[in-house]
């Protein structure tokens, strides 16, 4: 008995400065830490290397492969109404058969309603390539895998619907989309020592 009561003396002893440095040591928050390091775990850091497929139809039907590149998105907006998040984009494309590569850029709005990761989207684009230049508008269905929070970016999968009009004519596209914003690999935002709320890591 005695043994028992010097071992969990000795035990409690070792273990109360590990305790006072875990007050100390600023932690991220359990959701901002969970879906990074799932998002680690699962490779989906690759996904801005994974090329889209789309389904294209204009002068004939055609494969194309894109690599929509979304550096950063907004915190969730606080507005009245659906949650809105705001992510600029860049997005190089190559048509197949016959071949020729084009380049997207513009920005996607995501509307959810505040109690669901269910949500719409809709995006605008400039494009420029060697079956010509115009614009892009898009619409779409989406789902965010992790439910929101100030300090993470948005991770969704999406079914996206495209009008394209250029010089040469128009052309509609139809896509499932993976998105992860490369903010989420640099880190989270950390608010300033005793500014008040979470740190993260």
């Amino acid at each position: 008995m005695k043994h028992a009561v010097a071992a969990g003396s000795l035990l409690c002893f070792l273990a109360a400065p590990l305790a006072r440095a875990e007050e100390r040591e600023p932690r991220a928050p359990a959701l901002v830490s969970w879906k990074r390091t799932l998002c680690l775990y699962t490779l989906c850091f690759l996904e801005p290397a994974i090329p889209d497929l789309r389904r294209e139809w204009g002068d004939g039907a055609r494969w194309v492969l894109s690599w929509p590149i979304h550096p950063w998105a907004t915190p969730p907006l606080d507005v009245p109404g659906p949650t809105l998040i705001l992510s600029p984009f860049v997005e190089p494309q190559l048509r197949l058969r016959p071949s020729t590569f084009r380049l997207l850029a513009g920005g996607r709005v995501y509307a959810f309603p505040d109690a669901s990761r269910f949500g719409v989207l809709a995006e605008g684009a400039g494009v420029w390539g060697g079956d010509g230049k115009g614009g892009v508008a898009g619409v779409g269905l989406t789902y965010d895998l992790i439910e929101r929070h100030r300090d993470t970016q948005p991770w969704t999968v999406s079914v996206v619907v495209r009008r394209a009009w250029t010089d040469t004519g128009a052309r509609t596209d139809v896509s499932f989309d993976v998105t992860v914003p490369l903010a989420m690999f640099f880190g989270t935002r950390i608010p300033a020592p005793g500014v008040g709320g979470a740190s993260s890591e």
